[in-house]
């Protein structure tokens, strides 16, 4: 008889335990406020002016730069969005350009770089190759390739020789534009220095900057 009444005494006492345990832990978690989930929002949650964005190779050395009047950071997509940017390619093994734009969308680690309205890209001159622009309404740069292209209407000038299409691809390390849909090609005559020749000559674009798919 004793030991049924100790061990209805101890089960009593046992479901008081964990009936008190349940009510203190529903008790807690009823008192503290939680915070409610973040919000998938594309809103900024960095902004800031005058802003200097350097990108690096994998010994360090600076291979792109680019500059903004004012940057704001998305996290839903860990996006950025510039006003005003200039972007700037330096590879050391690369002709050096300049693009410039209205706006511009930095996505992908900073590896791509879309550049919409008014967009531009200048390729440098040297003493062997003149100078070339590359302009389109959007313009997507890939860094690490030394790509950029666009699927919309395109000029692409070199020297006196203008090119324009439908959707271009200029590689830089190559320096040939590969275009998609050829609409206009204007190729300056050259300048004739022999004077025993009455023919003028027409200069061909040069192979290594414009190229067209069929």
């Amino acid at each position: 008889m004793n030991d049924r009444f100790s061990t209805g005494i101890t089960a009593f006492i046992l479901t008081l335990l964990v009936s008190g345990t349940w009510w203190a832990s529903d008790y807690a978690q009823r008192a503290v406020e939680l915070d409610p989930p973040a919000k998938n929002t594309h809103e900024p949650d960095i902004w800031a002016k005058n802003i200097v964005l350097l990108r690096s190779n994998e010994q360090g050395v600076t291979v792109s730069r680019l500059e903004g009047d004012y940057l704001e950071h998305f996290p839903d997509d860990d996006s950025y969005d510039i006003k005003g940017p200039r972007a700037f390619n330096v590879k050391p093994d690369s002709p050096m350009t300049m693009a410039t734009s209205d706006h511009a969308q930095l996505l992908d680690d900073g590896n791509r770089i879309v550049m919409n309205g008014n967009a531009v890209l200048t390729r440098l001159g040297d003493e062997k190759n003149s100078a070339m622009t590359f302009s389109s309404d959007q313009l997507t740069m890939l860094i690490d390739q030394d790509i950029a292209f666009t699927e919309l209407p395109a000029v692409a000038v070199s020297g006196r020789s203008r090119l324009s299409g439908v959707g271009m691809n200029y590689n830089n390390k190559t320096r040939r534009i590969n275009v998609l849909r050829s609409t206009d090609m204007d190729i300056a005559p050259r300048a004739n220095t022999n004077t025993n020749k009455t023919e003028t000559p027409v200069e061909q674009p040069p192979s290594q900057i414009i190229k067209t798919s069929p």
